[in-house]
């Protein structure tokens, strides 16, 4: 099938109708379709960025492409902003079927697409964008039972079930699993909470400035990262109990959900990963069509409402809700629990497949569900560790297989252990890192503070060995680095030469040889950059 996407992006627009669009190429390219994109899609590398990207020989082994191209997946075509202009780009394209993300294209398009054999899905949000199609989907809390006129649509996609999501909100929501059960989300870690605030990826209403007076003004410690969109500005507070951090978007949002403990949104469609993710949130209604959505998922008990624009005017009220809700882990534990619930992620490949119904198409769900699958198992959390983790810790660093391609390979004693990890957790050229999946631990990252950059050191848990963890444990430690130190940063592999498996690790990971030569002792050094 030949899949089409309109939909647009802007200042004005916001970004919701094309991260919602990104979710069915995604869900479509996995199924086996063809996609191709109509619309405004200029400054979008972090969405095309997250995206998953595989590579597959004949006999489909599958691998993630390491570092994905900043372009939509498929072809881009000019935007066609009338039925007639669609029309011609369905026929020069050789269109199978078109899904219609974009409230300003007529009511019309169903019939002239019918006429050429092309089948139309159709996205609304209640009674806004509505027109008639072969599929429909609404994706809003509550849709299901909203009045709907009966225009001749076949299928109706109403409720959250249906809200497209990437794959990497179910991978967040996989992280987030873990992170409930490694020990790491506040106040269980002993750490401040660390709270979120992303106002779509234009921030078209200007919410940004009155969000942050707001959490300022709640005065209770905090992290707070704060979204800031690409040719937009904020002030951030330099003083007060919370500490502020303007970041810029990032690819994979989802992964960013799931390290935090509450997120401040507004009410677009952020809140449906939200929900798959299963994090604490409090909502800022940003325009008027979100004013349905907004009043449901509050009234459901799945996020806390701060009120609309007007509302923030006085900050007082919003930090009351916030004070509350960044000192009461129960509250915030209530809102996540109920919002889980709501969304289950499937929602971008049930779309996927009824227009292939529609069409009369096939999916390939098969392979589909192989690469999720597979991308869920990979799926690890890092967290810092602790003196409670030093007879583990220990375990692995005697293990023979271990110490027999380290600098240091005598055997070490537990006193002497807990004395090196106590003085490495003081450490501040020093992040020691114990990762999990939803078994339990898996292995340790361990980055010093060199001249030329971070040195990493991987220890695969030996009973987790030849589980094919070894790539996504160094993953999550790179993650980990980019999470304090930015893009950007340089990290280095020290490598003995006849250790070969590691070389291929390493290799397929993306560090290159810097061509010094091994050192006295054998050792070579790899590097790449974040």
């Amino acid at each position: 099938m030949r899949l089409l996407l309109r939909c647009d992006a802007g200042p004005s627009t916001g970004v919701g109708h094309a991260v919602r669009c990104a979710a069915v190429a995604e869900a479509a390219r996995l199924s086996g379709h063809e996609i191709v994109w109509s619309g405004r899609l200029d400054g979008l590398d972090w969405l095309w960025a997250g995206l998953l990207r595989l590579r597959w020989t004949a006999a489909r082994p599958l691998r993630a492409v390491t570092e994905p191209p900043p372009e939509p997946p498929g072809t881009v075509l000019p935007p066609a902003d009338s039925t007639e202009e669609l029309m011609a780009l369905c026929r020069d394209h050789r269109i199978d079927a078109v899904h219609v993300d974009h409230y300003r294209l007529g009511t019309d398009l169903r019939d002239a697409l019918h006429a050429a054999g092309i089948a139309l899905s159709t996205v609304e949000d209640f009674s806004t964008g509505r027109r008639p199609g072969d599929v429909v989907v609404d994706p809003n809390l509550g849709a299901e039972a909203h009045p709907r006129p009966d225009d001749g649509s076949a299928v109706l996609l109403r409720g959250p079930g249906f809200a497209p999501l990437r794959s990497a909100a179910r991978r967040a929501r996989r992280r987030r699993a873990i992170r409930e059960t490694d020990g790491s989300l506040a106040p269980s870690s002993g750490t401040t909470p660390r709270a979120l605030v992303v106002m779509g990826g234009t921030d078209a209403a200007g919410l940004l400035p009155r969000v942050v007076a707001a959490l300022a003004a709640a005065d209770v410690p905090a992290e707070v990262d704060v979204v800031v969109p690409n040719g937009r500005a904020v002030d951030l507070p330099g003083d007060g109990p919370a500490r502020f951090r303007a970041i810029p978007p990032v690819p994979d949002l989802p992964a960013a959900m799931a390290e935090a403990d509450l997120v401040v949104s507004a009410a677009g469609t952020t809140v449906w990963e939200l929900c798959c993710v299963g994090v604490p949130m409090a909502l800022v209604r940003a325009a008027d069509n979100q004013a349905e959505g907004y009043r449901t998922i509050v009234a459901a008990g799945a996020a806390a409402g701060l009120g609309g624009v007007d509302d923030l005017a006085d900050p007082e009220p919003a930090a009351t809700v916030l004070r509350e809700l960044l000192t009461d882990p129960a509250r915030r534990d209530a809102l996540a629990e109920r919002a889980r619930t709501v969304v289950d992620g499937e929602g971008a490949n049930r779309i996927v497949d009824a227009i292939a119904a529609a069409a009369g198409a096939v999916s390939d769900t098969e392979w589909r569900k192989h690469v999720e699958d597979t991308t869920l198992t990979g799926v690890l959390h890092a967290r810092p560790a602790t003196l409670d983790d030093a007879e583990l810790l220990l375990s692995w660093r005697n293990d023979p297989e271990t110490r027999r391609w380290s600098r240091s390979t005598d055997e070490i004693d537990l006193d002497a252990h807990r004395r090196w990890l106590a003085g490495s957790l003081d450490r501040e050229d020093r992040r020691l890192l114990l990762v999990s999946d939803l078994d339990g631990p898996v292995g340790t990252v361990r980055w010093d503070r060199e001249e030329s950059g971070w040195e990493v050191s991987i220890t695969v848990a030996p009973e987790r060995r030849g589980s094919g963890l070894a790539i996504p444990l160094l993953r999550a430690g790179e993650e980990a680095v980019r999470a304090w130190s930015g893009a950007g940063t340089p990290v280095i592999a020290v490598v003995h030469a006849d250790n070969a498996a590691s070389a291929r690790l390493f290799a397929r990971a993306g560090y290159g040889d810097d061509e010094a030569g091994p050192d006295a002792e054998g050792f070579r050094t790899l590097r790449r950059t974040l």
